[in-house]
């Protein structure tokens, strides 16, 4: 048939990877976990503030500066964030439909 075209396969690239480094772990609330890391694969500079969970996978919560002044903000960002992920799961599990 001179009417079907056969194209060429792309190459499977492989996914973007991203390595951390474990700084802190400020807690975890059912399956979400808050942690304070920095990369290992790009040149040192930052903190970073992450949501762990095995749905939402990993979130970028807080970029600071890798210095006293961002880690301390980042000890007041992580708590807070540890804290919300609380108070929306006791919401959620308060609400009949929800169960």
């Amino acid at each position: 048939m001179s009417n079907v075209v056969t194209l060429p396969t792309r190459l499977q690239k492989p996914a973007p990877t991203a390595l951390y480094e474990e700084i802190a772990v400020y807690g975890r609330v059912g399956s979400l976990t808050v942690v304070l890391a920095r990369r290992t694969d790009q040149p040192v500079g930052w903190l970073h503030v992450l949501l762990l969970g095995s749905t939402v996978g990993l979130e970028i919560i807080a970029s600071l500066p890798d210095d006293d002044k961002g880690r301390a903000v980042a000890d007041f960002v992580g708590p807070a964030v540890l804290r919300t992920a609380e108070l929306t799961e006791t919401e959620i599990a308060a609400q009949p439909e929800a169960c």
